[in-house]
Formats: C-alpha cells, sequence, structure tokens
C-alpha cells in the first residue's frame, strides 16, 4: 500500500507577462528554486534545470526545490529514459516537486493553468516548500468571480482556488466581457 500524500492545487490565469512576474517573484522567495521544461528534449541525456521560468517554453514545468532535492538526486531517483529510446520522462511529483500547467489563450480569453503539488505524507520541508509556493501564487494574484454565462450574473464570493495575475486580470477581467474562462460556460472577472 502506498503512502498517503496531500494534493495541493490552484488554478491561475497568467499571461506571459504574468508569468514573468511569477518567476521573478518565485526566484526573490525561494532561491533554491529550479525550472524544469517537461517538453520531451531528445537532444539532451537528462533534463536541464533552468534558473529562470523564461527559459522553459513547454506548457508544463516542473518547479524543483533544490533544496530538497539536488540535481544529481533528481536524475538519479526520478528521470528515466524515454521508451521510444529517444529523449527522457521523468516524475512530476515527489519530494521538493510542484508544477505548472500553464494558462492558454483562447479567441481572444485565457483558460487557466494550475499550480499544483503532491505532499508525500510526513514530508516536512515538501509541504513547508508548497506552502510558500502557494502563498506566492495567491499573493501575486486577485480573486476571481464566476459569471453565470446565461444572465451575466455575478458571485458575491470569489473562487477558493482561482486567481488571476494583473496582466490577465486587466486584459481578459472585465464584468462586461469576461474572458477568463475555465471551459466553454466557466466565465471569471475580477470585478465584483
Amino acid at each position: 500500500m502506498s503512502t498517503p500524500s496531500t494534493l495541493h492545487r490552484l488554478c491561475v490565469f497568467m499571461t506571459p507577462a504574468d508569468e514573468e512576474q511569477f518567476g521573478e517573484a518565485v526566484r526573490t522567495s525561494l532561491p533554491s528554486v529550479r525550472f524544469v521544461d517537461a517538453t520531451q528534449q531528445p537532444e539532451t541525456p537528462t533534463p536541464t534545470f533552468r534558473s529562470s521560468l523564461s527559459e522553459c517554453a513547454g506548457p508544463h514545468v516542473t518547479l524543483v526545490d533544490t533544496s530538497i532535492i539536488s540535481e544529481n538526486a533528481f536524475h538519479r531517483d526520478y528521470v528515466v529514459r524515454h521508451p521510444s529510446g529517444r529523449g527522457w520522462v521523468y516524475a512530476i511529483v515527489g519530494a521538493g516537486l510542484a508544477s505548472l500547467v500553464r494558462s492558454r489563450s483562447e479567441d481572444d480569453g485565457v483558460r487557466n493553468g494550475e499550480v499544483r503539488a503532491s505532499v508525500p505524507a510526513g514530508d516536512g520541508p515538501t509541504a513547508e516548500y508548497i506552502r510558500e509556493l502557494m502563498s506566492v501564487v495567491r499573493t501575486g494574484g486577485r480573486g476571481v468571480f464566476a459569471v453565470d454565462p446565461r444572465t451575466k450574473s455575478i458571485a458575491r464570493r470569489a473562487e477558493r482556488n482561482f486567481v488571476a495575475w494583473p496582466d490577465a486580470a486587466s486584459r481578459f477581467g472585465s464584468t462586461d466581457a469576461p474572458l477568463l474562462t475555465n471551459g466553454p460556460t466557466a466565465w471569471f472577472t475580477v470585478d465584483r
């Protein structure tokens, strides 16, 4: 039987400008975090640790706290050759790991991304890392309110696990034309 873990998940609306701010905020608050682009890289023998989020191009980025798991331990314990024989794959959950699934632009709007992590039971250092990371995400963002697509009425309370970073909020979060989405009929605004 596997050890239970705790899942942490926060939906985020970010534009590339917001990602730049987020990357800087992470580097300031959590200087030991490195970024790993999950895009398959057949030209490299192992995933490359990057010091900046802007160096990652793929839709999924892993944030590795190197004070919890070193780069060598990450490569040794979490990375395996891709079954095709080209490139590699790696674990996206575990000690010292968090994931960013990037927001996507859709029809002049933004569909949410996610910051998520699965903290192994009893892993205090990873739990503290994830608490601080989620604090960075929440502090940089604004709460969003659900909008009824038929009536355009706005919920009274902000959604608990959703935030919009400043550029996404200002460009896509107006009450008149909410373009922050979680699906075809799930719209959000930052205005209340």
